[in-house]
């Protein structure tokens, strides 16, 4: 491992270079979750846990939620209503963890270009787990959908990129595209938003890698104006490299708003919404939450990694999915 020491730091040093985008929290809650053990394959040496609402029906859906840096999983699903939603409309949430002996700052690696495969250690772990949670509650294996911050969202994109049979639908926050780096010396610099644009450039990462013919996975992008940890130029950059996957690049889309924050939508040949962009003008690295209306809580701590705006991104996603109507 040559100069370990000093990139394991990197993280760190960032954390302060970007004031608050990495800030660790308080803890919420008592958390709500199992940690499940023996579910397969775990090369990454992830932790599973798990929220299976009491009673839940065969045939319910999963959902992945994928922390950020800094934050344990429980934290993470219930920071951001994912727990509650569970319990009001019948799903289960997968929360995959991180080991600090993997990465000391509890990041999913999807900097590192072994981690951006199908046999990546971190995606083998996670495929392991959503395979173990459909067969023991029998849910919906058409029915699977991931969700993430930052390190999270990223690691997400690599499953819906790596797994497309797998997860039907997906929602990200402050992420970066698929491939972006491949090494942790160079994820700083595409945090700060150099790197490729071209949606057919970023889309042939995936295309050159994976051989599936299709359909593709559907997407909802959000992305912070006043983002410090990762530039605002990263979330189009997401929404760009779906819309050449998907081949909807030159298509028009559709606006609307979601409480003050423009909402474009690309529909896909089926009519459904297949690739979503928010602009959250004004909001930094975190997830919209609407506390008031008992969607997430309101931020603890110094950290920002929720925004209680008043827009509750996580009912958006269910929407987004069709798991809500």
């Amino acid at each position: 491992m040559f100069m370990l020491s000093t990139v394991l730091r990197l993280p760190v040093v960032l954390c302060f270079l970007f004031a608050g985008g990495c800030a660790l929290q308080l803890p919420v809650a008592e958390p709500k979750s199992t940690l499940f053990e023996d579910f397969g394959p775990n090369p990454g040496s992830l932790l599973m846990r798990a929220y299976v609402p009491r009673g839940l029906k065969p045939g319910a859906p999963l959902v992945v939620a994928l922390h950020h840096c800094f934050q344990t999983a429980d934290d993470y699903a219930a920071e951001t209503g994912w727990l509650s939603f569970a319990d009001k409309y019948g799903f289960a949430v997968l929360m995959p963890e991180q080991r600090p002996f993997n990465d000391p700052n509890y990041c999913f690696q999807w900097f590192n270009d072994w981690q951006q495969g199908a046999k990546g250690d971190e995606p083998v772990s996670i495929h392991s787990m959503i395979t173990a949670m459909i067969a023991a509650y029998r849910l919906d294996e058409r029915r699977v959908f991931v969700t993430g911050l930052s390190a999270g969202g990223s690691m997400a994109l690599i499953l819906m990129a790596n797994y497309p049979d797998l997860i039907n639908a997906g929602g990200v926050f402050g992420s970066l595209p698929v491939g972006q780096s491949d090494i942790m010396l160079t994820a700083p610099v595409a945090m700060l938003g150099f790197g490729e644009s071209s949606p057919q450039a970023l889309a042939r990462r995936i295309t050159s890698v994976i051989d599936w013919p299709g359909p593709w996975p559907r997407l909802s992008v959000w992305q912070g104006s006043d983002d410090p940890m990762v530039a605002p130029s990263n979330g189009p950059r997401v929404r760009d490299q779906w819309l050449g996957l998907t081949g909807l690049d030159g298509q028009r889309p559709v606006a609307d708003r979601i409480g003050p924050y423009e909402r474009t939508t690309w529909m896909g040949k089926d009519g459904r919404p297949a690739v979503q962009f928010t602009d959250l003008q004004g909001v930094g690295h975190s997830v919209p939450v609407d506390s008031r209306h008992g969607c997430g809580v309101a931020p603890k701590g110094v950290s920002q990694l929720v925004s209680d705006v008043g827009v509750c991104s996580s009912l958006e996603l269910l929407k987004f999915w069709g798991v809500v109507r």
